[in-house]
C-alpha cells in the first residue's frame, strides 16, 4: 500500500514540477523579451540622434559666396531659418546651443553686417562653430 501511495504522489507531483518548471521558462523568456526591447529603444535613440547630428552637421556647414553680396544675404536668411527650425527640432541641449551659435552667426552675413572684406575673420569664427557642432555629434556617438 505504501509503494502504491508513493507512486500516486510522484505522479500527482511530476506535472506540478513540469509546471513550475515552465513558469520558470516564461520568466526567463520574458526578461529576455524585456532585454531585447531595451536594445531596441536605445537603437531607435542612437539612430534618431544619429539622424539628428547628421542633419545638424550639413546645416551647419555653410559659407555663402562673399563675391556676391545680395545673393549671400539672400542664401544666408534662408539658413537662418533652417538653423532655427533644426535647433527647435533638436532634443539634445548641447547640440541645440551649437546651432543656435551657427544661426547668430549666419544671421550676420543675412543683416549685411558682414562682407567680403570681413569674410576672412567671419569664415574662420564659422569654422570653429561647425567644429563644435561636429564635436558635439562625435562625442555623443562614442
Amino acid at each position: 500500500m505504501r509503494a502504491r501511495k508513493r507512486i500516486v504522489a510522484a505522479a500527482l507531483a511530476a506535472p506540478m514540477l513540469a509546471g513550475l518548471s515552465a513558469c520558470g521558462e516564461l520568466q526567463e523568456a520574458k526578461q529576455g523579451l524585456e532585454g531585447a526591447n531595451h536594445q531596441i529603444q536605445d537603437g531607435q535613440r542612437n539612430l534618431a540622434h544619429a539622424q539628428a547630428c547628421l542633419e545638424a552637421i550639413n546645416t551647419a556647414n555653410f559659407v555663402p559666396n562673399f563675391a556676391d553680396p545680395q545673393k549671400a544675404q539672400r542664401d544666408a536668411q534662408a539658413k537662418v531659418r533652417e538653423l532655427q527650425q533644426l535647433a527647435e527640432r533638436t532634443k539634445d541641449e548641447t547640440l541645440k546651443q551649437d546651432l543656435v551659435e551657427v544661426q547668430r552667426s549666419v544671421q550676420q552675413v543675412a543683416d549685411g553686417k558682414i562682407d567680403i572684406e570681413a569674410s576672412d575673420d567671419w569664415v574662420s569664427g564659422q569654422l570653429e562653430k561647425y567644429q563644435a557642432v561636429t564635436t558635439t555629434c562625435s562625442e555623443q556617438a562614442g
